[in-house]
């Protein structure tokens, strides 16, 4: 999948304030656990990120089942169920609403992303899921930013990319 046919997973996205506020205060519930889920917008707006959908981090649960398979629990990292998001993503493109981002956050750590976030997302230079990534980073249980981060076509990296908050 293209930035052409996707334009969203290319970054410069336009987030609803209230949507921003929503992951912010997912994060805080979360903490000292990563939160996770995902932020959707209508199709004919490429670039409008207008709901969000929080998500159960799953870490801790396959942490517990096979920890020698699964080290890090959720304050260091999250795991989102992949058959819901396969599902998820379906509906969304059936709907005309896609999943656009995912987010999740990072505990006492920036709003980086991390070596571990790019081998979840990126394989063989290809992208995994069709969208971008916000990271929230709290530090002390106080939100202390978040940046967009988008794939690099061609490579397993990412870079930050531009978001701007929608007042209204």
């Amino acid at each position: 999948m293209t930035g052409d046919a996707l334009p969203w997973i290319s970054g410069n996205l336009e987030i609803d304030k209230s949507v921003i506020d929503e992951i912010e205060q997912h994060a805080l519930e979360c903490y000292p656990s990563e939160s996770c889920g995902f932020v959707f917008g209508p199709t004919d707006e490429p670039a409008v990120l207008d709901a969000v959908q929080r998500e159960e981090n799953e870490a801790d649960k396959y942490h517990k089942l096979d920890p020698v398979t699964f080290p890090r629990t959720s304050k260091t990292y999250f795991k989102i169920n992949e058959l819901r998001a396969a599902r998820t993503f379906e509906k969304g493109q059936r709907e005309g609403r896609p999943v656009k981002v995912i987010y999740h956050s990072h505990c006492d750590a920036g709003a980086h992303f991390s070596d571990e976030d790019a081998a979840t997302f990126a394989n063989d230079g290809q992208l995994m899921w069709p969208c971008a990534y916000i990271v929230v980073s709290v530090m002390g249980g106080k939100v202390a930013g978040w940046r967009l981060w988008v794939h690099v076509l061609g490579t397993n990296g990412f870079e930050e990319s531009t978001l701007t908050i929608r007042e209204g």
